[in-house]
């Protein structure tokens, strides 16, 4: 028989978790696998701490929720994100830069112009739709000289809106955009987002310098 003072040890040592503590269960998949759903938001976490470790920002709540916006996830984005407080000037200036890349890649899929940047690689999948929902692209019954038109259409009205900064601006923008190379004037790339995001978002382009 288990005696008093033996009982109150062991219900001591379970609840400070030493010898008769459970140990925690891995939560399971359906398939049985342990769940790595833990583990992926323990890394995503880390990687926002690191993320705020190198912009120079402390450690904590607010910092980490900032680091989620995917503005800080390249180098035009971090430099526009430092130079702009306003949310919603942020989101205005991300949309124009994510116009800038969809252009620039449409127009170099359909001259048959190198990826300018490193692509992961993917299983093949067959030509053919095998299904649809409400999140699948139109089908595109443009003919190739067509596509080609409208991505050369695209970039021309793109560059039409970039005229409005100055040539300095408007490098530094493509610079940091398409190839992702560090911005060495913030102030330059804001102007010229903004030109950007005036022709998007229907205003009248001002002329803008850095």
């Amino acid at each position: 028989m288990t005696s008093k003072a033996e009982r109150r040890r062991r219900k001591q040592a379970a609840a400070a978790g030493g010898t008769f503590a459970l140990a925690s269960v891995p939560r399971r998949e359906h398939s049985g696998r342990i769940s790595r759903v833990g583990v992926q938001r323990d890394a995503a976490g880390e990687a926002l701490e690191v993320r705020c470790k190198q912009m120079g920002r402390a450690v904590n709540a607010a910092n980490i929720r900032d680091m989620r916006a995917p503005w800080w996830g390249c180098n035009a984005g971090r430099a526009m994100a430092q130079a702009i407080t306003s949310d919603a000037e942020r989101a205005e200036l991300w949309d124009a830069i994510c116009h800038m890349r969809r252009v620039v890649t449409v127009y170099d899929a359909v001259i048959g112009a190198p990826h300018r940047h490193a692509t992961c690689l993917r299983l093949l999948a067959p030509s053919s739709g095998l299904g649809a929902d409400a999140s699948t692209p139109a089908l595109d019954e443009r003919s190739p000289e067509q596509r080609q038109r409208d991505a050369v259409s695209g970039l021309m009205r793109l560059e039409g809106w970039l005229g409005h900064c100055d040539k300095r601006a408007m490098g530094v923008a493509k610079r940091a955009v398409w190839d992702d190379a560090t911005v060495s004037d913030p102030a330059a790339l804001v102007a010229a987002l903004r030109c950007v995001a005036d022709g998007l978002t229907g205003r009248r382009v001002g002329r803008r310098a850095a």
